[in-house]
């Protein structure tokens, strides 16, 4: 059952960038339970017309385009998942399709270009 098992609790880093303070929990009907680790940082969602408005579906979705997250997903799976999450917030058809289709034609760029290591190892005074 697709579901956030857990609050989003993060403390600001920047304009751009949130750190996780603690485990972000989902589950996903596509790929099963997934804990996004404290530490992680991540920035939502960088489409800008639309930055924010759901966070924690963006957050998975930062995490599974990590190139060492846990489960390893393709990019397409990434970008379902996120579309399924944002369904089980109750974001408007329109706007998750519209959100969805800018991740599945625009993501790739993002897509496995940063590990989860890397982003705890960021100078932004990571949580330990």
């Amino acid at each position: 059952m697709t579901e956030f098992i857990s609050e989003l609790e993060v403390r600001e880093l920047d304009g751009n960038y949130r750190q996780l303070i603690s485990d972000f929990v989902f589950d996903s009907d596509l790929i099963g339970k997934v804990v996004v680790p404290a530490g992680t940082i991540v920035d939502y969602e960088s489409i800008p017309l639309f930055r924010g408005s759901s966070k924690r579906a963006g957050t998975a979705h930062d995490y599974l385009y990590r190139s060492d997250s846990v489960p390893v997903v393709i990019k397409e799976v990434a970008d379902k998942v996120y579309l399924e999450l944002m369904k089980e917030k109750g974001i408007s058809w329109w706007r998750r399709t519209i959100k969805y289709n800018a991740v599945k034609l625009f993501g790739g760029s993002s897509y496995h270009k940063k590990s989860v290591c890397w982003l705890h190892l960021s100078p932004f005074n990571p949580i330990h």
